[in-house]
C-alpha cells in the first residue's frame, strides 16, 4: 500500500524502472530488453534502477593524465 507521499514501502518492489528508457524490468535483470543498456541495482527509495559505474572509464581517464604529466615531465624537466 501507498504511504502518504504516495511511496510504495520498499520490500513490495518486485520491479524496478531502466533509469533511461523507463521499461519495467526484473529486480535482477543487469540489462534493459528495450534500450540494450546496462542497469544497475534497485534504489529501494524510488523503485528506479540505479545508473552503473564505469570503472573502465575512469581508469583509462587516469592512465591518460598520468601519460600526459609524464610526458609532460620528459619533455621539459628531465
Amino acid at each position: 500500500m501507498p504511504n502518504r507521499q504516495g511511496q510504495v514501502p520498499p520490500s513490495s518492489y518486485d520491479s524496478k524502472k531502466c533509469p533511461y528508457c523507463e521499461n519495467h524490468l526484473a529486480v535482477e535483470d543487469r540489462f534493459c530488453f528495450a534500450c540494450n543498456k546496462r542497469v544497475g541495482k534497485l534504489n529501494k527509495k524510488t523503485g528506479m534502477a540505479e545508473h552503473p559505474v564505469a570503472a573502465a572509464s575512469y581508469i583509462i581517464c587516469l592512465l591518460s593524465w598520468a601519460s600526459f604529466i609524464f610526458y609532460l615531465w620528459w619533455a621539459f624537466f628531465r
